[in-house]
């Protein structure tokens, strides 16, 4: 599961690519043909040209797309690297150099429009799926107006300009050739992305007191920095009236009960992840949430049995907090797990650590057996890390805290790099403090280590 994929593995009747909610659009490949022009020829007498295909038969429900994506006169070949004897030497470790050793991948068009960025965003996304280890990507662009989309591609941060080698300038792109760099850090982090102000991964949701009005949270200005001041319990089980004060910004509104915050395709599955907003109201996100934590494994690291009154309660208390959400995660719309997500600087565990003013954290538990195991941690992990890095741009550091004894807490560096710390809260005696690294770049290794 780390290593790429070539697209003439690929069959015609396969996903390649799989929007997320609500628009679920599903893209599959067809080879287009072969074409003598360009560099790097293959056996058959040129590189292999391919399309993107919208499957015929869609999601049932799914949402139209705001524009289309799709553009029958857009071809693209296999990502290819230079030939050895072309590469620079492996001392040289300048940004040319780079680009240099990153794989090549050729888009065209043979008529006379311009494809549209959102169009060009979409092949960006098949490159950055089929290659999920590749950092840097170079993109040539041959077609009309091909300098204009490479601009365009810049403006919003999805790729750079070439660097040039030891100060020399790069020859300048034609209007019918241009040729930049992609950047899957960027990418993964939203550039691009054509569907509003959020994220693709991130589904446009309101807080409940903007559904009346039909307008989301994202269509107004990010929250603006003002500081409050909050007084919490410590959670020092030997001195339970012990409490800590906390300076940091009012949070953003809270998504409304119900709503999807989040999902992706996770393609060596073949399946949907999604995060949904818990509804304490809702009986059946109750009873998952009682049924787990009244299950003896799960029982062990949270300590939370009770009854369905008591269970209610504790929900409750979390949909009233400004600074926690509870979420169920799900496979293909069965929900597997559960969630707490945090701003770290008036929780608890802030009171321990430099706490900055976006740093966020997670409880996580997976309630449902049957989607347990390393091939699905390393999916739901990366994209619970990825998502809290969206959710607010301002966001540097997602903190987590593994007990020292557990065993998952010496693993999770296989699924973000991390700059551990052992810190000692009273209520656990010793942990670990993780802080995740590697902002927006957590897909990516999620599809390394699948």
């Amino acid at each position: 599961m780390s290593t790429s994929t070539t697209l003439a593995s690929l069959s015609p009747d396969e996903t390649l690519i799989k929007l997320p909610s609500p628009y679920s659009t599903e893209y599959t490949l067809q080879r287009a043909f072969n074409h003598d022009e360009f560099s790097g020829k293959s056996s058959e007498g040129g590189l292999h040209f391919y399309k993107l295909i919208p499957r015929a038969t869609q999601a049932k429900g799914a949402s139209e797309l705001p524009e289309p994506l799709d553009n029958p006169e857009l071809y693209f070949a296999e990502p290819a690297e230079l030939k050895s004897s072309e590469l620079p030497p492996d001392s040289n470790n300048s940004a040319w150099a780079r680009s240099r050793r990153a794989p090549n991948f050729v888009v065209s068009w043979p008529g006379q429009k311009q494809p549209t960025l959102a169009q060009a965003w979409l092949l960006v996304y098949v490159l950055f799926t089929i290659r999920p280890g590749t950092e840097l990507a170079r993109l040539e662009l041959r077609g009309t107006d091909a300098a204009l989309l490479g601009q365009q591609l810049q403006a919003v941060a999805l790729a750079i300009e070439h660097p040039a080698q030891n100060g020399q300038q790069n020859p300048e792109a034609t209007p019918t050739r241009s040729t930049v760099v992609l950047l899957r850090s960027a990418f993964w982090q939203g550039a691009g992305s054509p569907f509003g102000p959020r994220p693709v991964w991130l589904p446009a949701e309101s807080p409940s007191p903007l559904l009346p009005a039909g307008r989301t949270l994202s269509s107004y200005p990010l929250t603006p920095l003002q500081h409050t001041m909050t007084l919490t319990p410590a959670g020092d089980p030997s001195n339970p009236t012990l409490h800590q004060q906390a300076w940091h910004p009012i949070r953003p509104a809270k998504p409304a009960p119900g709503a999807v915050v989040y999902s992706r395709w996770i393609p060596h599955l073949k399946e949907t992840f999604s995060m949904v907003s818990l509804d304490y109201t809702d009986a059946e996100h109750l009873r998952l949430f009682h049924e787990w934590q009244n299950d003896p494994r799960v029982s062990q690291g949270w300590n939370e049995t009770g009854t369905l009154d008591q269970h209610r309660e504790y929900l409750r208390k979390i949909h009233e907090d400004p600074h926690q959400v509870a979420v169920l995660a799900a496979w293909e719309g069965t929900f597997f797990a559960y969630f707490e997500v945090y701003w770290a600087k008036e929780d608890k565990l802030g009171g321990y650590y430099d706490a900055q003013d976006w740093d966020r954290g997670r409880h996580s538990l997976v309630g449902d057996v049957r989607f347990r195991g390393p091939h699905r941690v390393s999916a739901w992990w990366s994209s619970l890390m990825h998502y809290l890095y969206l959710d607010d741009p301002r966001t540097s550091w997602v903190v987590g805290e593994p007990k020292k004894t557990k065993r998952h807490g010496a693993h999770v560096r296989l699924y973000a790099r991390l700059r551990p710390r052992q810190v000692c809260r009273p209520a656990a005696q010793e942990e670990r403090l993780c802080a995740l690294l590697a902002r927006a770049l957590l897909p990516a290794v999620s599809a390394r280590r699948q």
